[in-house]
């Protein structure tokens, strides 16, 4: 068989099967941590092992910094939202008018399989939450992508009654833009810079596979671009996506690389099987329904014990490497 016939996702009763009781044990860890979130070995290898959903909003925003700007920062998100709707009204800010202009057309664009989003009250406060960050960060403004992150983080927090915590999700917003900020400029320097460095990388751990995608001509960066700006969301499955973000708001972007090299390192027999360039478009396009992909306790195991050593460190003194050799 060829490749791509065997990528047969887990279903939702073998996954329930298996994983059944681990949420009611995980909470129970959790709720004897009384709210301590401070950092420890503890505390991360709590993280990599799943934080119950019930425990994600309050462990997202005391671990990332981003409890500690909504209490610096008292109303500001209602403020940006005043602001940023008269400014849509007076059209005076032409620069500000197109970028709530592309907000409101990309909203309908998100998520548009889920029922949550064909909801006024999800796509009103989605909006709230784009509008108040491009108000927030002029330098960045709004970039496409973002609806997907913002609309990620407005279904992981939601309350079980229905209830949405837009106010939290705008300040998580913030805080994963603020780790990977380059990103979102124009050039989007840093984002070509980190993956030069994931490429030496890969280039490094799996040579005769890095070869052989190289040898269809086409820069990797084509294909992995959307991983790093959309922060995985609409790549691998949203439970999977939610798992990586626990660790991403933990550990800080090399979460990323991490699971970069994974996909990569997992995966290296059936990229060195295809060939020719379309078979491994289709590849990439389709990790959302990958096994290895659907089942996030075994996926995020292998992510920190197949990639070996990632020091933060030596991270940094690649990417200081590339920012030299590209800094523009």
């Amino acid at each position: 068989k060829q490749w791509y016939q065997r990528r047969v996702a887990i279903t939702a009763g073998d996954y329930i099967q298996k994983y059944k009781g681990m949420e009611e044990k995980q909470n129970l860890t959790w709720e004897k941590l009384n709210g301590n979130y401070s950092k420890s070995s503890k505390l991360k290898n709590l993280v990599r092992q799943g934080i119950p959903r019930k425990f994600r909003c309050s462990v997202w925003m005391a671990i990332s910094g981003a409890q500690s700007k909504l209490e610096t920062n008292p109303g500001l998100f209602d403020q940006l939202i005043a602001r940023s709707g008269s400014e849509y009204r007076s059209n005076k800010d032409a620069s500000s008018q197109h970028q709530l202009e592309i907000i409101g057309m990309d909203i309908p664009r998100t998520f548009p399989e889920n029922s949550k989003f064909q909801e006024s009250v999800m796509r009103n406060n989605l909006q709230d939450v784009l509008f108040a960050f491009s108000m927030y960060k002029p330098e960045i403004g709004y970039c496409q992508g973002m609806n997907f992150i913002g609309g990620a983080l407005l279904l992981a927090l939601q309350e079980p009654s229905g209830e949405l915590k837009p106010e939290e999700c705008f300040w998580l917003l913030v805080t994963l833009i603020d780790a990977v900020p380059d990103y979102y400029s124009s050039k989007m320097v840093s984002l070509s810079n980190d993956i030069e460095v994931l490429q030496v990388l890969l280039k490094k751990r799996i040579p005769k596979t890095y070869a052989h995608i190289s040898s269809f001509g086409i820069p990797v960066q084509v294909f992995i671009t959307k991983w790093f700006i959309c922060l995985y969301v609409d790549i691998l499955p949203i439970h999977t996506v939610y798992r990586v973000w626990d660790c991403l708001f933990y550990e800080g972007y090399k979460v990323l690389f991490r699971v970069a090299m994974y996909e990569f390192i997992t995966h290296k027999h059936e990229i060195k099987s295809m060939t020719d360039v379309s078979q491994v478009a289709v590849f990439f396009k389709s990790l959302v329904w990958d096994q290895h992909a659907w089942d996030d306790h075994r996926y995020l195991k292998n992510v920190f014990s197949r990639t070996g050593r990632l020091a933060r460190q030596s991270l940094e003194m690649k990417r200081e490497t590339q920012q030299k050799t590209n800094p523009t």
